[in-house]
């Protein structure tokens, strides 16, 4: 079974706006197998869980394009930005990566709805775009891009020896591989992204 959405129901006259959802709408598919309890799960320092990723790639659009550039609009959450700031400094204080895994609050429920929050708010902005907004657009997406290929390694690694993920582990590994295709499909052509974004925000 294909877990990557690599068309997107979005407007071909909006390529931006279709370019978004096709990204966003393919992070959902690739953790659409994993249960609650999978999503919380931190193998190891050097790794994310699942759930924090979804969030961490909602903050970035939340922080750095809808407060800025959509009158009116509200953060979800104010504790957010704590919790799913990684290396930005001058967002502001973070959680320490190591304990990422001890975050069971917010639920993968709520990280959903955070998702559909910020999605909507983007999708009101992508209709008006500020043209001095669109390079920030391209950037949010190319990092979760790599958020995609960083959750999906990190859920393999937490998987690794577990009995019961027997089964899901051969379709993970099929989602990197479709993933990565996409990714090579699309503006860049695959190329590695080092965390562009960081520099041009200067953080």
């Amino acid at each position: 079974m294909n877990l990557i959405q690599t068309r997107s129901p979005a407007s071909s006259s909006n390529p931006t706006k279709a370019r978004f959802a096709a990204v966003r709408g393919r992070t959902e598919a690739l953790a659409a197998p994993l249960s609650a309890e999978d999503q919380c799960i931190q193998s190891m320092p050097d790794a994310s869980p699942a759930k924090w990723h979804r969030a961490h790639t909602t903050w970035f659009f939340e922080t750095f394009l809808l407060i800025p550039h959509l009158p009116g609009y509200r953060r979800f959450d104010e504790r957010f930005g704590f919790l799913f700031n990684s290396y930005y400094e001058a967002a502001g204080p973070r959680h320490a990566r190591p304990r990422r895994g001890m975050l069971t609050r917010p639920s993968a429920a709520e990280v959903t709805a955070y998702r559909a929050h910020v999605d909507a708010g983007m999708a009101a902005l992508l209709r008006d775009l500020p043209s001095e907004a669109l390079p920030l657009v391209e950037l949010g997406l190319q990092h979760e891009e790599q958020h995609q290929e960083l959750l999906l390694t990190d859920i393999l690694h937490a998987l690794s020896p577990e009995p019961s993920a027997a089964g899901l582990r051969p379709r993970l590994a099929g989602a990197a591989g479709d993933n990565r295709r996409a990714a090579l499909a699309g503006p860049g052509g695959g190329r590695r992204r080092d965390r562009p974004w960081r520099r041009q925000l200067r953080l």
